[in-house]
């Protein structure tokens, strides 16, 4: 029997996040080095690359109305995860790369084939995901290149870089906008004012490639040094997905907490990333707030509706697995590591604080939704496409 790769895959980058979180804490009290770099790798190309993959190998095939995930996919893309955490673990960083860069090729593989075999195009929305793929692996090899002193990047993190604002920026724009304001019940959720109709592509392709440039503009703004240039160009191509495709300013008709993360993490992600535009002085700590706040948060709310949705639970589960406990921790260990700017005497003290807040509020939804991921799919269902595809 097929096993769908959320139940691997969502479980993994739980644990990375409470590794790459809790390292904070430790440093804090003086028993780890510095452990910016390792934080960074583990939280973005671990837990969230996780969720990422997950995800995908998950909804592509409901979104492509083409075959479900293969045995052989899922092994690779696990193999490949659990080899980045375990080198990075052990320092080994330019075989950590190598791993990491073989996951988005597992996954580049895995959608071009869906792609070309699809009985239908897929939404012009995923001109996104394929825009963080192949962001993916240009970090990827940039990392790569770097960690094995065949080529230094650009500019220090630059291909780290590529990969949390450009890879996971990317996809999470893209597929928020085809999820986020239907999840929320957003009246004429697939409408973009003054641009094109729910199902009118033409308008749609021009609208996005415009905005797909200008993010990779801001890549090679940066790549020359000009990261207050690229920051400005970032924030203003991402400015038009959330307030005409994601539709924040406008009033949802779903009033429930589930809602409430989704749109949250979308104001995080505008909030944090004109933050640093505005003010480079606090660049780190804006995007700390489209990381936490919104990456963190929309991975509480779409894993929340990938585990009782597409597993097959009744949806009543869902109020019980993203609770307001789970989502709290959250909000508040962005609220101490934002804190952290303002307060330099205490800013490891509140690393530490912020990474026990956040991996308690992933504890708290793992309670409840590991059980639910560990539970086999109703036999009355099991043929029933995923979740996402709705």
């Amino acid at each position: 029997m097929k096993i769908e790769p959320y139940r691997v895959l969502f479980p993994i980058g739980v644990v990375y996040g409470l590794i790459g979180a809790l390292l904070w804490l430790v440093h804090a009290t003086g028993h780890l080095y510095y452990p910016g770099p390792l934080h960074r790798a583990l939280m973005i190309q671990g837990f969230e690359l996780c969720f990422v993959v997950g995800f995908l190998l998950t909804a592509l095939p409901g979104f492509l109305h083409a075959e479900k995930c293969h045995p052989l996919e899922l092994a690779l893309a696990t193999l490949f995860v659990l080899g980045f955490g375990a080198l990075a673990l052990a320092r080994e960083m330019a075989a950590a790369e190598a791993c990491f860069l073989l996951t988005v090729l597992v996954l580049v593989v895995a959608a071009v084939r869906r792609v070309g075999h699809a009985s239908q195009p897929p939404p012009v929305e995923f001109l996104f995901v394929g825009l963080g793929l192949m962001l993916g692996l240009a970090g990827g090899v940039a990392t790569l290149a770097d960690a094995a002193r065949w080529r230094p990047e650009p500019v220090p993190g630059f291909g780290l870089r590529m990969t949390s604002l450009g890879m996971v920026l990317s996809m999470v724009l893209g597929v928020g906008g085809l999820l986020v304001p239907t999840f929320t019940g957003v009246r004429q959720p697939l409408l973009i004012s003054h641009v094109a109709g729910p199902h009118q592509r033409a308008g749609r392709r021009v609208f996005y490639g415009v905005l797909a440039a200008l993010f990779l503009l801001a890549f090679a703004l940066e790549s020359l040094g000009q990261r207050v240039a690229g920051a400005w160009v970032r924030a203003a191509a991402a400015t038009p997905l959330l307030l005409l495709v994601w539709k924040l300013q406008r009033p949802p008709a779903r009033h429930d907490l589930f809602s409430a993360t989704l749109r949250g993490a979308g104001w995080c992600v505008f909030a944090g990333l004109w933050i640093a535009a505005l003010v480079p002085r606090y660049t780190l700590a804006g995007y700390h707030v489209v990381f936490i706040g919104g990456f963190g948060l929309l991975t509480l709310g779409i894993a929340t509706r990938v585990v009782v949705a597409h597993g097959g639970h009744d949806m009543a589960w869902e109020r019980r697995v993203l609770n307001p406990w789970a989502a709290g921790a959250l909000v508040l260990a962005l609220v101490t590591r934002f804190a952290g700017e303002f307060f330099p005497a205490a800013y490891f003290a509140l690393l530490g604080a912020s990474g026990v807040l956040w991996s308690l509020g992933w504890l708290l939804w793992a309670a409840r939704a590991l059980p639910l991921i560990l539970a086999p799919r109703p036999a009355a269902i099991a043929g029933a496409p995923p979740v996402a595809s709705g």
